[in-house]
């Protein structure tokens, strides 16, 4: 109370800090209460230093010596870089009602807690007509139409990260909107197109104050235990030494975040932002850049991205392990596989069979995908595709040399997709999923004409689901064990 009625005291005089027009660090009361006690988070000190302003023309091998080279790379930010584009021009919401409306969009509930998934599918119209009045808003792939509105970076048009970009997000809401502090694994410019958005930086070396840990096998993080809106400084303490830098965008603004980076987004108002996302585990390599030019009026649809979103899609991409990510993880169960299993009947050190690569398949899903007819010939046929020279193994080998096209259909399979509940039964004998990346168009017609996946496989010769319960239940029950170390111990 004590320290309540000296804030109110207070005037905007020396005796305490302004960040703009935005809030208030209430200064120290006789050290009863330390700066910042039940605000938001950002109020306990004054910020470092600005960031750099990027210039917008700045070429990839400078970008890559200033802000990606350093120790925990360095943020920074582009002024008016979308200024012109036709995004920033004219997405009003009669606009994208009008021209891109029937897309399909992920929605999640303002005041991000990310132990609650809230995420739920709806189209682009129907958002535009409840957002101003519901707790949500758009966190979705940015469908491939919309690409040709938004400028790409001419750090971005050349050279190596130009091919390494994974994915393009579309962000949009009304307004007091917060983010929890977090890191990601990606390199991201997050690109404002209309309203106003804070950010706050945080280098990792300051992790540990703020009870965060670095996660090397998901790339990202947040802090879970802190409420940064209300942040309580006598129980979490350490918070008030956290380093920080702090910044505005504006209408055509973009900000470089690292991968890793910690930071907090603060909306005002409606706004709209695009993010460009790639992948930070590529070194730059200067004999890339060729004699590409970069163009200031490339949008970010001339670029080959990983994940896309056309309106016919199924699927949205967002959110998902990226190719490098998954063939990781394929190669890394591999050798669990090898090094558990190498000593019992059965095993071939060829590589999986059909069988087992769709037990396995299975036994990795992150989600409640049933098991029947359907599902097994959905990934019996992504198994087809790994199995480049048709011996009807999968080898490590062929994991490793896989495309990022056959990663992508692994991760569809392995990561939940981004649908509502009630919108697909896959195992009904209406839906008929063939993974676009696996099969050519000339296959894809034969197997429409067969009637079906299996049929087809069946015709090849690749019986993947033949006596699939008799024939392995036993076996895969011992190696599902030994990869989880249930079995750990055991002779």
């Amino acid at each position: 109370m004590i320290w309540l009625i000296l804030v109110t005291l207070l005037d905007k005089s020396s005796s305490s800090i302004w960040f703009k027009d935005y809030f208030l660090i209430p200064p120290a009361t006789c050290g009863l209460i330390p700066p910042g006690h039940l605000h938001p988070f950002g109020y306990h000190k004054q910020p470092l230093e600005q960031m750099d302003v990027i210039p917008n023309a700045i070429s990839a091998d400078e970008f890559d010596k200033i802000y990606i080279q350093p120790e925990g790379h360095r943020p920074g930010i582009f002024r008016g870089l979308q200024k012109q584009s036709k995004a920033t021009l004219y997405w009003d919401d009669k606009y994208l009602k009008e021209n891109f409306g029937e897309y399909k969009v992920l929605t999640e509930i303002k005041h991000e807690l990310r132990q609650e998934f809230g995420k739920r599918l709806n189209t682009l119209s129907k958002f535009l007509e409840e957002y101003n009045t519901t707790n949500q808003y758009v966190v979705t792939v940015l469908p491939d139409e919309m690409r040709r509105e938004v400028l790409m970076p001419s750090f971005l048009q050349c050279g190596t990260y130009s091919h390494n970009l994974l994915e393009l997000n579309l962000w949009m809401g009304s307004g007091d909107t917060a983010s929890q502090v977090h890191y990601d694994a990606d390199h991201n410019v997050h690109c404002l197109i209309a309203g106003k958005k804070s950010f706050f930086m945080i280098h990792p070396d300051q992790y540990k104050k703020l009870y965060m840990e670095r996660l090397e096998h998901t790339g990202s993080n947040y802090c879970p235990d802190i409420n940064q809106n209300k942040v309580d400084m006598l129980e979490d303490s350490s918070v008030a030494d956290v380093d920080y830098q702090w910044d505005v965008l504006h209408p055509g603004d973009c900000i470089f975040i690292p991968a890793q980076y910690s930071h907090q987004v603060r909306s005002y108002g409606r706004s709209i932002s695009v993010t460009i996302l790639w992948d930070p585990t590529v070194q730059f390599d200067t004999d890339s850049m060729g004699d590409c030019e970069p163009n200031n009026t490339s949008s970010i649809a001339d670029h080959n991205v990983v994940w896309n979103y056309k309106l016919e899609d199924i699927f949205l991409d967002v959110g998902y392990a990226t190719p490098h990510v998954m063939r990781k993880e394929m190669v890394g169960v591999w050798e669990q596989w090898k090094e558990k299993i190498s000593d019992l009947e059965g095993y071939d050190s060829t590589g999986w069979t059909y069988c087992q690569f769709v037990s396995l398949m299975f036994d990795m899903k992150r989600w409640s995908l049933p098991e029947c007819k359907y599902t097994r010939n959905w990934v019996a046929l992504i198994a087809y595709g790994l199995d480049t020279n048709k011996d009807l193994h999968i080898s490590p080998t062929e994991l490793s040399d896989s495309s990022d096209l056959l990663m992508k259909a692994v991760s569809h399979f392995v990561d939940a997709p981004n649908l509502n509940d009630e919108m697909y039964d896959f195992c009904k004998k209406e839906f008929f999923y063939i993974p676009p990346e696996v099969v050519s168009p000339e296959e894809m017609e034969e197997i429409k004409t067969v009637g079906s996946a299996e049929k087809w496989m069946k015709q090849k010769g690749y019986e993947a689901s033949k006596n699939f319960s008799e024939m392995f239940s036993d076996f895969l029950e011992y190696i599902h064990d030994a990869i989880h170390g249930e079995n750990e111990g055991d002779d």
